[in-house]
């Protein structure tokens, strides 16, 4: 079986504490920026995953590259989803000033003059990449080009202090690349990220989360096809499959996944995603509600609108039919997108009322 690279949505419970997760793009989980500075002057690469295929162009003198403009989507990501002061819906503007900095502490990132350095021009590199992205099938061509930034400011290497408004560091992203970010952005555990040294090992984790979501079976994926996902920096497949290798034992350290490296595919089992979604929890909650069964004067019955199926509403994306305690949004969104099989969906599983409606939205870029 292929890899999908079809979206689903991973919606976490909101009862979640505030940073103990960030979010990142489908596009990030999918496919990946180079891990080293490109050699021999390149400025255009190309990764695929299924039918999906992403060219990152350069604006700047390098590609950006390395685990710094990861860490800064995956903070811009998590800052546009939980609707963060620091960024302005309006403009598009994203204030980095102290905010990035403590983001990066906050995943053990030690933040100096030295670091900033580095960081600098990676930002700079990042905000001038041109993202080319299609999506085609046999029968439609869908396709988005878009640069990270249209305007920015980075001027963290100033020794006096900065004043409010005049040199402050910010980048105005573009409409385009705020839309990615939005669209079903995957959930992470920023712990597991703090502990993730190689770019390689955070790329694979991102992948891996999204990947085991409403996974039911194995799914394999041969080594031509991660290598065209993920890159190297070596044009030896060998090489690749030991970074590769190594990199997923760094992840499994912090994330348990089962995951099997064979000598010509990769296998990966079915798992619970690394940030809970809700319908883990409530599968969770269920479980303990039933191994401690409740006194005879606590049981009562659930309010006939938990317990009666009517067409329940995913706002933007159509309708299912199901009851309240059963409905969960991102399999209703998986559904009506066709990002599952008729047969393993549990929404048409339910009802044949649903089953007129599945993949209605298929086809979406984002």
């Amino acid at each position: 079986m292929d890899d999908d690279t079809r979206s689903k949505d991973l919606t976490l419970p909101e009862d979640e504490p505030w940073m103990s997760h960030g979010f990142i793009s489908k596009i990030a989980a999918q496919v990946s920026l180079p891990y080293r500075r490109p050699k021999d002057g390149v400025k255009e690469i190309e990764r695929r995953n299924g039918s999906l295929v992403v060219r990152y162009v350069s604006g700047a003198d390098y590609l950006p590259y390395g685990k710094y403009p990861r860490l800064f989507e995956l903070w811009a990501c998590t800052m546009i989803k939980t609707n963060d002061p620091c960024f302005d819906p309006e403009t598009n503007t994203l204030h980095l000033g102290t905010t990035f900095r403590e983001f990066l502490r906050l995943i053990g990132v030690q933040v100096g003059g030295r670091q900033l350095k580095s960081i600098k021009p990676q930002l700079e590199r990042l905000f001038k990449c041109v993202y080319i992205i299609s999506n085609n099938t046999e029968n439609t061509s869908q396709g988005v080009n878009f640069t990270v930034a249209e305007k920015y400011q980075i001027d963290w290497l100033r020794n006096e202090p900065q004043s409010h408004g005049l040199f402050e560091n910010w980048v105005q992203l573009s409409q385009r690349y705020v839309d990615m970010l939005r669209d079903h952005p995957v959930p992470v555990d920023l712990k597991v990220i703090a502990r993730l040294r190689k770019p390689m090992a955070i790329d694979v984790y991102w992948w891996l989360t999204k990947r085991v979501y409403n996974l039911h079976e194995p799914v394999t994926i041969t080594w031509q096809q991660l290598y065209r996902q993920f890159g190297s920096d070596t044009k030896e497949l060998w090489k690749f499959k030991q970074n590769f290798k190594d990199a997923v034992a760094e992840v499994v350290e912090v994330y348990p996944c089962r995951i099997t490296l064979g000598p010509q595919r990769v296998t990966v089992f079915p798992n619970r995603t690394s940030v809970p979604t809700v319908a883990q929890a409530r599968a969770v909650e269920r479980r303990r509600r039933r191994e401690a069964p409740a006194r005879p004067a606590e049981r009562r019955e659930s309010p006939r609108e938990d317990v009666e199926a009517r067409w329940i509403e995913v706002r933007g994306w159509g309708n299912v039919w199901m009851t309240s305690e059963l409905f969960d949004v991102g399999q209703a969104r998986a559904h009506l997108e066709g990002a599952v099989d008729p047969v393993s969906c549990p929404v048409c599983a339910y009802d044949e009322r649903n089953r007129e409606h599945h993949a209605q939205n298929a086809g979406r870029l984002f």
